[in-house]
């Protein structure tokens, strides 16, 4: 099959939606099909005008220009994509959007027009920008065209099912998750040295990512426990960094929490073989990839249960879920102070592989590109 996966953020940028475009694609490629990848990300700082590359089997064809911020845009990027799309002849094309994406959203019309089968995938929450989705809309009646809609997660694609109703279907595709590059060698507390119940986290320090309401929660833990029993790692840089080195200090958290910076992915694998729990704070995270990373090395997930990483947890079986930060504290604590409950969780992930693992979803982006074809009427 011919796959042109289409994205404004691409690696080398570091997050969600360029992660995951690039696990999916290179294992499509790896499959057999023929696959490309449009974006209009830079391979390299500074990097402008138009340049094909291979990664293995796949195909890159970037589209970049200097922009303010480096971000990743092209004022004639659509313009650029049409001709590329107009030379591969993808039998599916695959969108990738956060809320602003605006070359691949550009480009959204012309595989309309070319009735080219296309599913479109939302990686972010829609939240307050839902009302200015729908004005969209009503001007150019984007729900009405015959694509496969889908999120990565329920609560990215509740307010999505909203917009569209009974105009069009709207699917989950979960990210998906090496389960081989994160089934790390764990090194039980007895042989650690450090006794200390070890809770960890690998985010970024931004108000999203809500670190400094989770440091407020190890305060309030450390409170109610009894003795020197927890410590926790937070992994990750960001512009609340500063201020969350203060915050530590100021509630004389130096001797529970480290803040030790952005690690490798090697260095995440080594801390989550010495962790018990990892924390997930967030409550606007359409999907956490983190969180099924950690899943699979076998720790215990903390989680709100507002969060779509919440969605592929089951409650005292593969985590807790806390409705709000107060009980997120209770949780850390139970799992602390109840050692059958940490223990049994801790098990049940060494040996259950999360739901989202690349075999699973890959048939599950089979089948819509399956479904995107019968909508185009091919």
């Amino acid at each position: 099959m011919r796959i042109t996966h289409i994205t404004d953020s691409y690696l080398p940028r570091m997050g969600g939606i360029e992660a995951q475009v690039h696990g999916l694609a290179s294992r499509q490629a790896r499959a057999g099909h023929e696959v490309h990848v449009l974006t209009t990300t830079p391979a390299a700082r500074g990097d402008r005008g138009q340049r094909t590359e291979h990664d293995g089997p796949l195909t890159i064809h970037r589209v970049a220009a200097r922009m303010p911020g480096q971000l990743p845009v092209h004022p004639r990027g659509a313009h650029h994509f049409d001709r590329l799309l107009a030379r591969l002849r993808p039998q599916v094309a695959h969108l990738h959007t956060g809320i602003l994406a605006p070359v691949t959203q550009a480009t959204f019309p012309t595989l309309v027009r070319h009735r080219v089968p296309t599913v479109f995938t939302l990686h972010s929450v829609l939240g307050r920008y839902q009302v200015a989705f729908a004005a969209l809309d009503r001007l150019i009646g984007w729900t009405r065209w015959p694509v496969l809609w889908t999120s990565v997660s329920e609560l990215g694609a509740a307010p999505l099912r909203t917009l569209v109703g009974d105009r069009g279907q709207v699917r989950v595709l979960h990210n998906g998750v090496d389960l081989t590059e994160w089934q790390v060698p764990r090194t039980e507390r007895g042989e650690r040295t450090d006794p200390r119940v070890h809770a960890v986290v690998a985010t970024r320090f931004a108000p999203r990512k809500r670190v400094l309401p989770l440091l407020q929660v190890c305060a309030d833990a450390v409170a109610q426990l009894p003795g020197d029993t927890l410590r926790v790692t937070i992994a990750g840089e960001g512009p609340q960094l500063a201020e969350a080195a203060r915050i530590v200090d100021r509630h004389h958290l130096q001797q529970t929490v480290s803040l030790p910076g952005r690690l490798t992915r090697t260095e995440l694998q080594e801390l989550y073989g010495r962790a018990d729990i990892y924390l997930a704070p967030g409550v606007a995270d359409t999907f956490s990839v983190a969180v099924q990373e950690a899943q699979a090395a076998g720790l215990a997930v903390l989680s709100r249960s507002q969060s779509g990483a919440a969605e592929t947890l089951e409650h005292e079986v593969s985590g807790l879920l806390a409705a709000d930060d107060e009980a997120f504290t209770e949780g850390l604590v139970r799992l602390v102070t109840e050692p059958g409950l940490l223990e049994g969780i801790v098990a049940h992930n060494r040996t259950t592989p999360p739901v989202t693992v690349w075999p699973q979803v890959l048939a599950q982006v089979e089948d819509a590109y399956a479904e995107a074809t019968r909508i185009a009427g091919r």
